[in-house]
């Protein structure tokens, strides 16, 4: 994947893959913007692109998701049908077991872990801290409307 002009392609030769954090997944169902509705409902659900997640990631969802005050703001159903489509179309990795330290919080390095066990392209986050940090470990960590800007033109879209 290349931050250069053109854009970005897959460093497989196949489907971009990439690690998508947990408030990046909870914006999409709290406050939806275009740009993560596309690269969930468009590029992701129509197998364009893959996620790669693996069960700490998993289970952080399902906890965040079980929040009073997440609840309060989202549609449980909508949750259900998130968190389905997730085991049914994610890559799964086996667990992560000890993660080194890549972040400044200990919380962000299972994303950074993740990506680097399952070779994706790159991070989607909307993660001030993580964003901040663009690169890990030759890793893009990127804000869903960014992904999309490469992705389009690396793929001859505008």
């Amino acid at each position: 994947m290349s931050d250069e002009p053109g854009g970005f392609r897959s460093k497989t030769g196949v489907r971009v893959r990439f690690v998508m954090d947990t408030s990046a997944l909870i914006r999409y169902l709290v406050r939806p913007g275009a740009a993560i509705k596309e690269l969930i409902e468009v590029l992701w659900l129509g197998d364009r692109i893959e996620m790669v997640t693996c069960p700490e990631l998993l289970t952080e969802l399902e906890g965040v998701l079980k929040r009073d005050y997440i609840l309060a703001l989202i549609q449980p159903a909508e949750a259900l049908v998130l968190l389905d489509a997730i085991r049914r179309k994610a890559e799964f990795l086996p667990s992560l077991g000890t993660m080194p330290p890549y972040t400044r919080d200990r919380k962000d390095d299972k994303f950074v872990a993740c990506a680097v066990a399952g070779s994706v392209d790159c991070v989607i986050t909307v993660d001030k801290d993580l964003l901040d940090l663009e690169t890990l470990v030759g890793i893009q960590l990127l804000a869903p409307y960014r992904f999309l800007e490469l992705y389009r033109a690396g793929h001859g879209q505008t």
